[in-house]
Order: structure tokens, then sequence, then C-alpha cells
């Protein structure tokens, strides 16, 4: 399986971060007949943030909208990296975070 990282992707996930958690990497890993995605967040609120979820939209290759995943998870210690990732049941190229949570 190849890697391959999407800058456009990372930007726009990052630009999801809140003040508590700020994603810092977000990569697709190709594969067939799905593929995955794997990143990284990191708890900078000060206090252990006892759930976070983060939810990204997947586009096909031509920019079209084709599914939503979501990731969880609990007790993030403060300064924690929280090493995140999600293999959807549908195709996809793109993926995008469009909402972070952290409570």
């Amino acid at each position: 399986m190849a890697i391959a990282t999407l800058a456009l992707t990372t930007m726009a996930a990052i630009s999801q971060s809140n003040e508590s958690l700020q994603i810092r990497s977000l990569d697709v890993i190709q594969g067939a007949p799905t593929s995955s995605f794997t990143g990284e967040a990191r708890n900078v609120a000060g206090r252990v943030i006892k759930e976070a979820v983060i939810q990204f939209n997947l586009y096909d290759a031509q920019g079209n909208l084709v599914g939503n995943a979501e990731t969880r998870a609990s007790n993030i210690e403060p300064d924690a990296v929280w090493k995140f990732q999600a293999a959807p049941k549908v195709p996809f190229t793109t993926v995008k975070a469009f909402d972070v949570k952290a409570y």
C-alpha cells in the first residue's frame, strides 16, 4: 500500500481544530477496495479532555461528497497526542475534518 499525504486536506483539517484540540496531521492510506486515514490531534486545553469527537467528510476524485466518518477518544491527558484512524467502507480519495468537539 502506498501512503499519500494530502497537503490540502491537512490544511483543511488544521483549520477545523478548536481551542482544546489541534489536528496536527491527516493522511490518506490508499487501499483496495477502500482506503483508510490516520492522523494526530494534540490536547492543548491544559486539562484532561474527557471526550473528543472529530467528524470528517469523504470525497471522491471528482470532489463529490461520498460519505462521512467519525473518530472518538476519551480521557486525553493535557499535551498528549491522540493518534486516530478510520477505515470507512465507502471508496474515497480525500478526507476533510468538518467538526471538532472536546468536552
